[in-house]
């Protein structure tokens, strides 16, 4: 174990013998970030919910891209980048040994036009052009990171589900609403953590049941109120009735008496099953996974997060994706096959080999290339032969750390650093990083980066949020044409729209349900359904079982609530 000072935050980080291994297997030089920074460096270069429309390079028409205008960053739409049209070779240029790599992989960048977004393949679209980071959607809007999803709206982690509007981490599951971590769930509502529950209401923690609201830790019940058996369905939903869930005042007071009664229930140390040695939270069928967040059948997997599609091998600090691949180390959004993939961002589709690449597809033995596909042996979209790639290659490890690039801020970055985040063509307050490690925008300056301000917008307000009805009994037919009131008024830190519109599927879905509209704008609700999950900021802390003296590594926030170890809680509650 050797103990190390990050050159970012300035704190002490612990390199363990498994990660020297690690680092050698893949002949890296072991990282000088601390894992926090290593993952928040990742993030200021994931750009999941901000849209904009832009005009493609090639065909100039309109196309939806997660690159502003002002970024500086060229587009083409899917259809130009896949198409014979578009070969980035003859971006090519010869290696500078004058300037440093990154330097030289700055004006790459600017010159190489990007695909406009993340939809590997949009054939398999269908009539979803409003999204993000997702695969195989049907009749969908404003989906993120989601994957195999028909007639869903506003969610991100979003799998193989039906009918579901503002969810997140959601999988096999229909008809759900508001709700966070679900697994094959039927009617959920304002629901947290649940599996294999039906008509359920402002329930967290519960398994096999139905028809329950407001409980915590329940196993296999029905009819419940706060825990409490109603003793018949009639007298439930009398009960049920009393509450008045169709008026937005009385959800909205009920949802802070149903949050202060959840407290008080048992929490498990993390969300895990079928697991056997891992750390971290949202870790299941995994088997040697440590320091790691939502991760889905990973084995010998360290530092790494949203790899929700399967089997993941041999990897550390790997963020969202995943799909068999192995020895993937400090990268961003990568999968559906490839191995020995480093320091690169965007690379699906049975990439080997690649070192320091951005939108390379089907490629191998690829060194500082953009927007290749099918090639080998390139170095900044140069061709070479096998000897010649392998030679130069070589000679760039070795002046990368002779002559290293330096940040705004001083930090140094020689081979084995991910991307600096000032080289970013996102601003930060445009990204995920933002999301789970938000900064002041003089932070952000400070630090080297962008801060994207406000935009200002065109549109007039139709109905503001004190206008808003009560019940959607109250909604006429034109609530769709009314551009409508977010209360949070433009909040920044909430990344609030100001404003937003309501699709007539969500109607249909609210008025089957008897549900208020939201009086906020999808941002916001999507920033208040992110503090319902534990986040990847993990602490040591102590089992609140009485007399026990597990110890354990959770992400649970330390606000008083009793988080037992997994051999107490499963004691408690079933």
């Amino acid at each position: 174990m050797e103990t190390k000072k990050c050159q970012h935050c300035k704190n002490d980080f612990e390199i363990e013998e498994t990660d020297f291994n690690f680092y050698q297997m893949l002949t890296v030089p072991p990282p000088t970030l601390c894992p926090t920074c290593r993952l928040v460096r990742r993030l200021t270069w994931r750009n999941e919910r901000a849209l904009y429309k832009r005009t493609c390079e090639l065909c100039k028409k309109d196309v939806l891209s997660v690159y502003r205008v002002d970024g500086g960053q060229k587009v083409v739409c899917q259809k130009c980048w896949w198409s014979d049209e578009f070969d980035a070779t003859i971006y090519g240029r010869d290696y500078d040994f004058s300037r440093p790599f990154f330097d030289q992989y700055r004006d790459l960048m600017r010159d190489v036009p990007f695909v406009a977004n993340f939809i590997v393949d949009e054939s398999r679209m269908v009539n979803s052009p409003y999204n993000n980071m997702v695969l195989d959607m049907r009749n969908s809007y404003l989906m993120f990171n989601s994957d195999f999803d028909e007639d869903c709206a506003y969610g991100c982690e979003v799998e193989n589900s039906r009918n579901c509007f503002d969810t997140n981490l959601i999988d096999q599951s229909e008809m759900c609403y508001e709700s966070v971590n679900l697994q094959n769930c039927y009617r959920a509502f304002y629901s947290i953590d649940c599996e294999s529950s039906s008509d359920m209401w402002f329930c967290r923690d519960c398994s096999g049941c139905t028809d329950c609201f407001g409980c915590t830790n329940l196993r296999k019940q029905s009819y419940c109120i706060f825990n409490e058996p109603m003793g018949s369905k009639e007298m439930y939903q009398a009960k049920l009735a009393e509450f008045g869930l169709s008026s937005h005042e009385n959800l909205e007071e009920i949802k802070g008496r149903v949050l202060d009664f959840l407290q008080k229930g048992i929490y498990k140390y993390m969300h895990e099953k079928q697991t056997d040695d891992v750390s971290g939270d949202y870790i299941y069928n995994s088997r040697n996974t440590h320091h790691s967040w939502i991760v889905h059948e990973g084995w010998n997997v360290r530092y790494s997060q949203y790899l929700v599609a399967p089997n993941v091998k041999d990897s550390y600090d790997y963020t969202q994706f995943g799909n068999n691949v192995e020895r993937h180390y400090e990268v961003l959004q990568a999968g559906n096959g490839g191995s020995d993939i480093r320091f690169s961002w965007f690379v699906p589709n049975e990439n080997q080999q690649i070192d320091y690449s951005m939108q390379v597809m089907t490629s191998k033995n690829m060194f500082g290339c953009i927007g290749l596909r099918k090639k080998e042996y390139c170095i900044l979209n140069k061709q070479y032969s096998k000897e010649d790639y392998e030679t130069l290659r070589a000679k760039i490890i070795t002046h990368m750390s002779e002559m290293p690039y330096v940040t705004k801020t001083g930090e140094t970055y020689s081979y084995g650093e991910f991307f600096p985040s000032e080289l970013s063509p996102f601003a930060y307050n445009e990204t995920t990083a933002q999301e789970i490690f938000p900064l002041s925008k003089a932070d952000v300056t400070a630090q080297g980066m962008v801060w994207k301000e406000k935009e200002e917008r065109s549109y007039q307000i139709s109905m503001p949020s004190a206008s808003i009805p009560n019940t959607i009994d109250e909604i006429s037919d034109t609530i769709t044409s009314e551009i409508i009131e977010c209360e949070n008024k433009g909040d920044e830190i909430k990344n609030c729209t100001t404003a937003f519109r309501v699709i007539p599927d969500e109607v249909g879905f609210y008025k089957r349900f008897n549900i208020p509209i939201p009086h906020k704008c999808p941002n916001c609700r999507h920033r208040e359904r992110m503090t319902l999950r534990n986040q990847p900021i993990f602490r040591e802390a102590k089992c609140s079982y009485e007399s026990c003296e597990n110890n354990f590594l959770t992400g649970c926030p330390d606000n008083g609530r009793k988080i037992y170890c997994k051999e107490h809680y499963l004691k408690a509650v079933i």
